[in-house]
């Protein structure tokens, strides 16, 4: 939209601490998955304007897929959810704060990431997911894309498109390997364009050129 601002501006995606969540959790799904075949994927979502994220429509993808049968959902919100809602397999989740033992825990647990938002400017969350080691679904809208690689790191699904969301959360509830794949390739995605460490010396460099830039012209 305005192309003669093109070149200065520089991209540098929310950073996430991704040393608080532990590489080793990756193989402990591994293991978990591996356990036998009666072994049930942990679905996660988090977020609190649960219409805006897509909350409504993962739970009637969950009951349209029949989910309940095979892996469990955990909702972590504290928007009001009537019980009638809930299907089978799923349960939700309120007062969790980020970043304390609750939060890291649940991440801990979960096999794969899911928040088919509606509307969604960037979304950390997916980000935090990546960090975790684990894939994620969310919606192919505004700058997601840019944290999710579809087919890579997780899948993409049109807003409010069920079926192409019952789809993705079938092809990673049904398979392990995929999961570990995809989580594997999320953490290091994440680990190379957001930690902390590679923001700072992204942010650092930008005020940098900024300074110099602004020196060097005439007064």
């Amino acid at each position: 939209m305005y192309p003669d601002c093109a070149s200065k501006v520089c991209v540098a995606p929310f950073p996430v601490k991704v040393d608080a969540f532990s590489g080793t959790w990756i193989g402990e799904r591994t293991a978990r998955a591996q356990t036998g075949n009666g072994y049930r994927p942990r679905v996660l979502f988090m977020g609190g304007d649960f219409p805006r994220k897509g909350g409504p429509d993962l739970l009637e993808a969950w009951r349209e897929g029949g989910f309940g049968n095979r892996a469990d959902l955990d909702v972590v919100t504290d928007w009001p959810v009537r019980a009638e809602k809930v299907p089978p397999g799923a349960r939700v989740i309120s007062g969790i704060t980020p970043y304390t033992d609750r939060w890291l825990e649940l991440w801990r647990r979960a096999d794969l990431f899911v928040m088919p938002a509606r509307h969604e400017a960037f979304g950390i969350v997916y980000e935090e997911a990546g960090a975790s080691g684990i894939p994620a679904i969310g919606g192919d809208i505004n700058a997601i894309p840019e944290i999710i690689q579809h087919g890579g790191t997780g899948f993409l699904v049109p807003p409010g498109d069920r079926e192409a969301l019952v789809r993705s959360l079938r092809t990673l509830v049904d398979s392990s390997l995929l999961r570990e794949r995809m989580g594997c390739a999320a953490r290091q995605y994440v680990t190379e364009r957001a930690a902390v460490p590679v923001y700072a010396a992204k942010l650092g460099s930008i005020i940098g050129n900024v300074v110099t830039n602004d020196v060097r012209q005439p007064a």
